[in-house]
């Protein structure tokens, strides 16, 4: 039974997640735009999309807000409205869903320093320390394998192409020849995510990073899990719809946030 709905705008869709009172997502429907998507009945829905129009809130700061949630308004319904965050030097927007998945962290571990690494479509690496986010940065390398069309493989050609992105950048260049010529490669996903982890390497290296999966980018959380450990990293993965709704549910009840 659905206790209320979270509504999520990511990657250009939007998301109606019912959740049931154990905060289990109970229903889930998917469409291009919101008015569709909103529950017939009068079930309390919190918004998560930066489409809306909110002012995002500078770093560094909570991933929530710390007084009342702004508003916003769809099909006549006014909301509960979560909004992003901005990164100002250099410029990097954090989504609301993103900033969600973030105080969802917090509100089970809110001691918890170190490195969140959302595994979308397009990356986010965010510093968190203190309750608050201090800094991110971004990477595509999902959205990039996925427009050249190469598979999500992990074996041991996998290992061997990531192992070579990050100590030899240039050689990516060489590993993905083959996909281009082909259409097949076995050692592009290593390729490509071996760049991103020689770019963002001081966002790892010696920190606790917690990795989370995002319906972005299905099964890529497993493989940037299994990249990161073969460097020796100090990384988990996480289940980003929990995560997700763990923040948006403290909409609902603002007193039990961390």
């Amino acid at each position: 039974m659905t206790d209320w709905t979270a509504l999520i705008e990511e990657a250009g869709r939007w998301r109606a997640l019912g959740v049931d009172g154990t905060g289990a997502i109970s229903a889930q429907r998917t469409g291009p735009t919101p008015r569709p998507l909103l529950p017939e009945t009068e079930t309390e829905v919190v918004l998560a999309a930066a489409s809306v129009g909110l002012e995002p809130r500078a770093l560094p700061c909570t991933p929530l807000p710390e007084t009342a949630w702004p508003v916003a308004e769809i099909a006549d319904r006014a909301l509960p409205a979560l909004p992003g965050l901005m990164q100002k030097r250099p410029s990097e927007p954090i989504t609301p869903p993103e900033a969600a998945r973030i105080a969802g962290i917090l509100a089970g571990a809110p001691q918890f320093d170190g490195v969140v690494w959302i595994c979308g479509a397009t990356a986010l690496w965010v510093h968190v320390s203190a309750g608050e986010v201090v800094s991110a940065t971004r990477a595509g390398s999902a959205a990039i394998l996925a427009a050249l069309g190469a598979p999500l493989q992990a074996g041991d050609e996998f290992d061997d192409a990531l192992s070579d992105a990050l100590s030899r950048p240039e050689r990516a260049s060489r590993d993905l020849a083959e996909l281009a010529l082909t259409g097949q490669s076995s050692r592009a996903a290593g390729a490509v995510l071996g760049l991103e982890l020689a770019a963002t390497r001081p966002w790892w290296l010696g920190q606790s990073v917690l990795a989370l999966s995002s319906p972005t980018a299905p099964g890529w959380g497993e493989v940037c899990l299994r990249a990161l450990q073969s460097q020796g990293a100090q990384v988990t993965l996480g289940d980003g719809e929990a995560a997700l709704i763990a923040g948006l549910a403290q909409a609902r009840n603002p007193k039990e946030r961390p």
